[in-house]
């Protein structure tokens, strides 16, 4: 097994309150496997890259790059790496009544598994302070803790059904509708891969980040249309289309008709293009 693990300096006062085990790096390892009977121990863990398998009492999920799970103590835990794409891996293991309070006060006592939600940063800084082991850094891993905790809960209890990172992708793609496409530019705004972004935005909203930016820039040049006095080139410019011909060729698609049509037409959206855009806002 290749971990690269640290044994975090404490004082012994603070241990009845929370006790700060071990921190530390999972590489890649398809023999992985650890297993814990009714643990003393929780572990939260985000995963880099690659996937596994994890059993705590009776759940059972599967995280990939780009997911978090929280194991808590007095429950069976079984995990594991896959064979074939075997994961890299941050953790924490901890202990202790102050952990279990963040648990219930945050409304997590049966949450484990946060599909998407990215905790890298978290424990970098407690990986980066557990190498300082001549210093007793408690106070500030509790703080990071907490700020870990209430992640994982904004995370559960989310608002409309969308994650914090959802809405975030959606709220920076929406300020981009006139400006070129560049996926490079939301990966760097949400630190994530090309290959998770995509697919954290299609699991969220049901098609990719650069189809969503055409379907804001379809409705944007309807409203176009019938408001202004631009040209159709003066429009597919605006908009970022690669020319006035490719626009008018990717509008017909869409809306059924050419850009010069609907203008004279006048048409307002039909119920199904208002049903369409309501499940883009």
């Amino acid at each position: 097994m290749s971990e690269e693990i640290y044994r975090i300096n404490q004082k012994s006062e603070t241990k009845d309150l929370i006790k700060f085990q071990l921190c530390g790096t999972t590489f890649p390892d398809k023999n992985y496997r650890i297993s814990r009977r009714l643990s003393l121990i929780s572990c939260i863990e985000y995963v880099e890259d690659g996937c596994g398998t994890v059993h705590i009492g009776d759940k059972t999920f599967y995280p990939h790059g780009g997911d978090s799970y929280f194991l808590q103590a007095g429950y069976m835990q079984h995990y594991y790496s896959d064979k074939d794409t075997p994961w890299k891996k941050h953790f924490i293991n901890i202990s202790g009544r102050l952990a279990e309070n963040l648990a219930e006060g945050y409304g997590l006592s049966n949450v484990s598994y946060f599909e998407g939600l990215d905790l890298s940063g978290e424990l970098f800084r407690i990986i980066e302070l557990a190498k300082d082991e001549y210093y007793d850094h408690t106070p500030e891993f509790i703080s990071i803790l907490n700020e870990i905790f209430l992640k994982m809960h904004n995370h559960v209890y989310r608002k409309d059904g969308q994650s914090d990172l959802g809405a975030e992708m959606k709220d920076f793609l929406n300020t981009q509708i006139t400006a070129p496409f560049r996926i490079d530019l939301l990966c760097k705004h949400i630190s994530r891969s090309e290959s998770q972004t995509i697919r954290l935005f299609k699991e969220a909203f049901g098609t990719t980040p650069y189809s969503y930016v055409l379907e804001k820039r379809v409705g944007l040049a309807k409203k176009l249309l019938t408001d202004t006095n631009l040209t159709i080139k003066q429009i597919s410019d605006k908009l970022c289309f690669a020319d006035e011909y490719y626009f008018s060729n990717f509008f017909k698609k869409k809306a059924g008709v050419t850009p010069s049509a609907y203008r004279k037409s006048g048409a307002a959206p039909s119920q199904q293009e208002k049903e369409g855009n309501k499940m883009l806002d």
